[in-house]
């Protein structure tokens, strides 16, 4: 990894797989010529319109999928397989260290941005954050999260509701771990903006901006977490 750090500058958009992306599509063929950075199981889908630059997996240990995922992957896309040690790797992956889960960006920091040897990278809850942390390595300092809207994980139970003293609402997934992801996605932002860069979400109704399930009444404060940008605005 010492070989990427700083091979890239400027702005990145970096897409999770929620299914705010069907509905984005026609939007997503202005992708096409930008740095792109996919996670995890959007490689599967076949209406993707362009193969993204770099495509990364984190917490998958079988073997199995590891070897399916790089099995569909282009030949143009640079992929990397953040892991934890003594766990399995496919060659078209390019290794990288991760942390043990107890290291989490909203206790151990956003790395990537001023470290001069390669860090091992703790978790950021949701795989586009942990990534995020790669890209900021590889000198990107212009963020845009797409399809970040968390409706799998940990301990999922869709019977749930989140308490934000002001009310509960219904949450599709455990509050505990929706509320960490939240927590890393605050580190993240202070941590980029204090390096002189900036950090978006266009994920319409999205966890972790002004649109979004974050708090009653579906709405969070954009100052606590992510500014929200449409992606045509972004696009132009």
């Amino acid at each position: 990894m010492v070989d990427f750090h700083n091979i890239g500058s400027g702005r990145i958009f970096i897409l999770g797989s929620g299914p705010s992306l069907i509905d984005q599509l026609p939007l997503l063929e202005g992708l096409k010529g930008e740095v792109v950075f996919a996670c995890n199981s959007l490689i599967k889908w076949d209406s993707l319109p362009f193969a993204p630059t770099y495509y990364g997996i984190t917490d998958i240990q079988e073997q199995r999928r590891v070897d399916l995922l790089a099995g569909l992957l282009s030949d143009e896309t640079m992929a990397f397989n953040v892991r934890w040690p003594n766990t399995y790797n496919n060659p078209r992956f390019i290794s990288v260290e991760k942390a043990h889960d107890s290291q989490q960006v909203r206790s151990a920091g956003f790395l990537g941005l001023h470290e001069t040897e390669q860090p091992v990278f703790p978790t950021g809850r949701t795989s586009p954050i942990t990534l995020a942390q790669l890209a900021a390595w590889m000198g990107y300092r212009e963020f845009y999260f797409l399809g970040i809207e968390q409706t799998h994980g940990y301990c999922y139970d869709p019977e749930a509701r989140i308490d934000d003293g002001g009310g509960s609402f219904v949450g599709d997934k455990n509050p505990r771990y929706s509320i960490a992801i939240k927590d890393c996605a605050k580190i993240m932002r202070a941590a980029i903006e204090g390096a002189g860069g900036s950090v978006h979400d266009c994920t319409p109704g999205g966890l972790l901006n002004v649109t979004g399930k974050g708090a009653p009444g579906h709405m969070v404060s954009a100052a606590d977490i992510l500014p929200y940008r449409d992606l045509r605005e972004v696009l132009g």
